[in-house]
């Protein structure tokens, strides 16, 4: 019982990184998008560990925490002023379309391997 919060908590604060605010960031600084890898590795690693242990809150909570550290971060660093580099997005725009398509391949692959494949021990 006590391992089950101890990962949870653990992926609670591994997601207070703004991920989707850092690609951003390297994006419009260097102009490349390598600064994006960060959030696929977390996404994947997030979306591994919830078909590992089989508890969807901690995917949805992790997601949330990393949505509203990223918004933080984009509200006060003036990221508005970048709003052209993300056409035909605003730059919170694209924080928001990014994170709700980062949950929907997230659901669909818990989808396919929970509920599909089945393959996910359990516990």
């Amino acid at each position: 019982m006590k391992k089950k919060w101890a990962v949870r908590l653990g992926v609670l604060l591994v997601s207070t990184c703004p991920y989707v605010f850092w690609g951003m960031y390297s994006d419009t600084a260097y102009g490349s998008m390598t600064g994006y890898l960060p959030l696929l590795v977390w996404a994947a690693l997030l979306c591994w560990l919830t078909i590992w242990t089989r508890d969807i809150p901690v995917l949805l909570a992790g997601n949330l925490v990393s949505f509203l550290s990223s918004y933080w971060f984009t509200a006060h660093c003036r990221l508005e002023r970048w709003s052209w580099y993300f056409k035909p997005f605003t730059a919170p725009g694209l924080l928001k379309a990014a994170s709700a398509a980062l949950l929907l391949v997230q659901g669909i692959l818990l989808w396919f391997f929970l509920v599909k494949k089945g393959c996910a021990p359990k516990t």
